[in-house]
This record gives structure tokens, C-alpha cells and sequence, in this order.
């Protein structure tokens, strides 16, 4: 749900600052997990209304930093796995499916048309992380470049 990429755009920062731009963004990142994780959480909580959201406030999970294809690296953070209360009833026979917690802060985010008003939660999240995690990123730059 919440992203965060560090990328290299034809930049060589390994010649440029004589650093290792992957080991960097790698480290970055791993560091920066625990306030992403932290102020997703955070911003749930504050968009629940009823207990059996806290369910959806405890799936939030962040994936291991990893480099895709086009040298970005990227993080995740996002809720995981089904909720064990939603059940969500197709309106073709009578199906019933398990409702998944990203579906649950989606509905959150966006709300649900004559059910349920949206109470966005992602800009918050990502607004309250942005400091400290660029923090971080500067000072692992500064270490690695031997500013700090």
C-alpha cells in the first residue's frame, strides 16, 4: 500500500561519491522499515472505527528491501493476509469470499459507495514517515560517504 523507491537514474553515485549505491539504498531502507511499518500503522488505527479492524491494523507488514529490474529499490508496506470476520457476498449465487485485509484498506482508503465513507489513511502515512525516513537516508549516505 505504501511505497518508497530509491532509484538510480543514470547517475553513477559509485564514481561520483564513491560510495556503493545499492549496498547505500539496501541499508537505507532495512533502516527505514520499522517507520514505515510504524506510521502505516499508526495511520489505520486512526481511520478505524470498530474492533474488527484491528485485525487489518496488525496485518501491516513490510516486505524485504529489493532491487527490481530497472535498479530501483523498493519497499513495501501493506497489509497481509485475509481478515477472520469479513466475509464478502457476491451478488451472483450466492458465493461467499474471504475478504483480504488489503481489500479491508482499500474500502479504508476509499470508502464503499452507500455503505461506507472513506477515511484515507496512505498520504497520512507516507506524510508522517517522509521526514525521519529521509533522515535516515542522509545519514547513511553521509556515513557511507564519509561526510558524517
Amino acid at each position: 500500500m505504501a511505497r518508497f523507491d530509491v532509484y538510480d537514474d543514470n547517475i553513477d553515485l559509485d564514481n561520483l561519491f564513491n560510495v556503493d549505491f545499492d549496498e547505500l539504498a539496501e541499508e537505507a531502507l532495512k533502516e527505514a522499515v520499522p517507520v514505515l511499518e510504524r506510521s502505516m500503522k499508526a495511520a489505520v488505527q486512526a481511520a478505524v472505527e470498530h474492533s474488527g479492524d484491528s485485525e487489518l491494523v496488525r496485518s501491516i507488514k513490510a516486505n524485504k528491501p529489493k532491487k527490481s529490474r530497472n535498479g530501483a529499490w523498493i519497499v513495501n508496506v501493506t497489509p497481509k493476509g485475509y481478515s477472520k470476520v469479513k466475509v464478502y457476498h457476491g451478488k451472483k449465487g450466492g458465493r461467499t469470499y474471504p475478504v483480504s485485509n488489503a481489500l479491508k484498506a482499500i474500502w479504508k482508503e476509499y470508502g464503499v459507495a452507500g455503505r461506507q465513507p472513506a477515511h484515507p489513511f496512505l498520504a497520512k502515512a507516507t506524510n508522517d514517515a517522509q521526514n525521519e525516513v529521509l533522515d535516515i537516508i542522509q545519514r547513511k549516505f553521509d556515513e557511507k560517504a564519509g561526510g558524517g
